[in-house]
């Protein structure tokens, strides 16, 4: 079911993956291209995401709702699942509050399904 959500993800424009990983920092699903380490990608976003919490936590905006890091080659945008963190991997010129919106969407259909 989560490869279902990561693939209907994977449709919109500008999207070139995206991954369901644990705050452990393990894979729990992945639909990037082959030249993109998941597993190093899943840690990293595990730590970021985690700092990022803590950070918003101790600035008083909590709960932390999405982190991006935004590259002159794309954008990486995580936001909250649940149990687990939903990442997904963009172009440079998107639609970010399109993808927001699905991110959202998909995010509490993954948090359902890890609950």
């Amino acid at each position: 079911m989560i490869e279902r959500i990561l693939k209907d993800l994977g449709r919109v424009n500008g999207v070139n993956g995206s991954l369901v990983v644990g705050k452990d920092g393990l894979i729990i699903e992945s639909e990037v291209p082959a030249d993109i380490d998941a597993e190093l990608v899943a840690a990293m976003a595990s730590a970021v995401f985690g700092t990022a919490e803590r950070s918003a936590e101790e600035i008083k905006h909590e709960p932390l709702e999405q982190v991006m890091i935004e590259g002159k080659r794309g954008k990486t945008l995580m936001i909250d699942a649940g149990e687990g963190i939903l990442v997904v991997i963009t172009d440079v010129d998107v639609n970010l509050g399109m993808i927001r919106i699905e991110m959202k969407r998909s995010s509490e259909r993954v948090s359902d399904l890890l609950a």
